[in-house]
Order: C-alpha cells, then sequence, then structure tokens
C-alpha cells in the first residue's frame, strides 16, 4: 500500500473561536489518537489536505503525518464538512502501528465487465457491497478489493467466501453477497383502453 505523506503542526487553542480563526487562516483542524496513544490536536493546511484527497481518489491509504521533528502513521477515520459550503472543517487520524492488526474498510473495485457473458447477454450488474471490512497488519491492506466478472453469468454471484486475499482477514459474513448479474427486468405493460363491445341492435 502506498503511503501518503502530510505536514501538520500542533494546534494550542481549542473550541470554536480558535477553529474558526484557523479555518480563515487557511488551516483545518485535525485529531490524531490510536489505541496506547494520547489524543494528538493537529493543523493541517487546507490546500495539502484537499491536495492528499485528489491523489488518495477512493482508496484506503496510510498517511504519515509529520509534524513537530516526528511522525505518525495514520488511516482516515472521519472528515467533518460544512453543511451548506462541503468545506472540510474537522478531520479525525486513527495513529496505527507496524505490529498491531487493525479493522478498516476497503472499497471494492470491479472489472472484466466488457467480457462478462451475463452483462453481453442484457444482465443487470449489482453490487450490494461496496466496501468490504476487513483486518489485517498496516502494510497488508489493500487500498482496494479488485473483483474480476469476466467469467460471471446471469444467475451467478460474488460471496466473501469466494475472494481469496493474502494476510487479509474478512469480517462480514462468508456468505454475504458482494456482486451478482441478475437476468434483466422486464417491464409488463397495462392496457389503459378498454375494448368496447359493439351495441345489439
Amino acid at each position: 500500500m502506498k503511503i501518503y505523506k502530510l505536514k501538520a503542526q500542533l494546534r494550542e487553542g481549542k473550541g470554536s473561536s480558535f477553529a474558526k480563526k484557523y479555518r480563515k487562516e487557511g488551516l483545518i483542524p485535525a485529531i490524531a489518537y490510536g489505541r496506547n496513544e494520547e489524543n494528538i490536536p493537529l493543523l493541517i493546511s487546507e490546500r495539502d489536505f484537499y491536495k492528499l484527497l485528489k491523489s488518495i481518489g477512493d482508496e484506503t491509504a496510510i498517511i504519515e503525518i509529520e509534524y513537530d521533528n516526528t511522525s505518525k502513521r495514520a488511516l482516515i477515520q472521519e472528515i467533518q464538512r460544512d453543511i451548506i459550503s462541503g468545506k472540510v472543517i474537522h478531520v479525525d487520524f486513527h495513529i496505527i502501528h507496524a505490529k498491531e492488526k487493525i479493522s478498516v474498510s476497503v472499497p471494492v473495485v470491479v472489472k472484466g465487465q466488457e467480457n462478462s457473458p451475463g452483462l453481453k447477454k442484457g444482465g443487470i450488474l449489482e453490487i450490494h457491497l461496496h466496501t468490504i471490512d476487513i483486518k489485517a497488519f498496516p502494510e497488508n491492506i489493500p487500498g482496494h478489493i479488485e473483483i474480476d466478472i469476466s467469467n460471471l453469468d446471469i444467475g451467478n454471484s460474488i460471496h466473501i467466501k469466494d475472494l481469496k486475499i493474502e494476510n487479509v482477514e474478512f469480517e462480514e459474513d462468508p456468505e454475504e453477497v458482494v456482486l451478482s448479474i441478475t437476468a434483466p427486468r422486464i417491464e409488463e405493460k397495462k392496457e389503459t383502453e378498454q375494448t368496447q363491445q359493439p351495441e345489439q341492435a
């Protein structure tokens, strides 16, 4: 998994008044926390964070936060946005450790649609799980879980138990359906006009 670096600085002031002041200066209040770790209040550049989000895309990624001549590796736990503007107003980071397994949701990426016999017949691809919960050491966390449907026909499904990723534990029910190809739906047209019977003489 690729590791992205993000510069930060320790945050001194707390409360809404300080938060507003920092945001006017182009800084986003953040906090980093984790097992056996003290909470670390931080400030990150709004510009740098948006650039980071663009680079990561929909992937799950490890962030190396550099601050005060030290660094911590973490996952983005939560991003809070302003309801009206949509701008990021706060970020939570979950500190991780190399020798400690962590639980994380990883996005599903589907490939092979152009070769799927089921889709060629007009079948419909239904994705039931867009993310999958896994548990692994940080170095083994995949950025995404790729599922190839090149051989999937109508009526076929992929379950959690069908996925094989080395050094990764799945926390979902093994019988859970990840995706399936179903037959095309045929909508029955209802007649709106009634046939009039000819009047008897």
